[in-house]
């Protein structure tokens, strides 16, 4: 996660989601992260872009704006949700709305023999 500070990194391993930031080429590429054991479904993605003429744009991202996996991302997996334009671009941050499913049914055993 780039430019965080010592303390927000030291945390990450303990939110359930992280969303994270990377510069590829003339893009700007938002990760999430599931470090939860459970599912997690992201309600609404929000990317603020700061622009090098002071300008500020926020983009309201749903569902049907994720690249890959919908709002659902399985435990332990990293996705790429959303690309946007570095061009102009001299800062970016990324925050995001979810729930965590936790509840699980269980069984018990059937002993087929």
């Amino acid at each position: 996660m780039a430019d965080c500070t010592g303390c927000e990194v030291s945390f990450s391993g303990n939110w359930p989601l992280e969303i994270s930031l990377m510069k590829w080429g003339s893009k700007i590429l938002v990760y999430a992260r599931n470090n939860s054991p459970n599912i997690i479904i992201i309600k609404r993605l929000l990317v603020c872009r700061q622009w090098s003429s002071g300008g500020r744009t926020v983009n309201y991202l749903r569902e049907g704006d994720f690249i890959v996996g919908g709002e659902r991302v399985e435990q332990g997996s990293s996705q790429l949700k959303w690309e946007a334009s570095a061009a102009n671009v001299v800062s970016a941050e990324a925050q995001a709305e979810y729930i965590e499913i936790t509840g699980r049914s269980r069984s018990c055993e059937l002993k087929l023999s």
